[in-house]
């Protein structure tokens, strides 16, 4: 059970490869707010009209699933060519 505690405790540094990446918005996005109203966790937040993902993420997918835009990516940004 510590290393789960560990893992939800925004002060320790576990690394995972892949934890670095998350879920973001493409300019598709509208800002409808769809995704923040499906996740489960409420750590999706809306700001400037946009969907920032707050750790820690469970992975569920429900705002990939649920945006009707198709506008919700995982991974780096950076790469996507965004």
């Amino acid at each position: 059970m510590g290393a789960l505690r560990d893992f939800f405790n925004p002060s320790k540094k576990i690394k995972i490869k892949g934890m670095q990446d998350t879920f973001y918005a493409t300019d598709e996005c509208d800002g409808c707010g769809e995704c923040y109203r499906k996740c489960p966790t409420g750590h999706i937040k809306m700001k400037d009209g946009r969907p920032d993902w707050g750790k820690p993420c469970l992975m569920c997918a429900q705002c990939y699933d649920f945006c009707p835009k198709g506008a919700i990516r995982y991974g780096d940004p950076s790469s996507s060519g965004k």
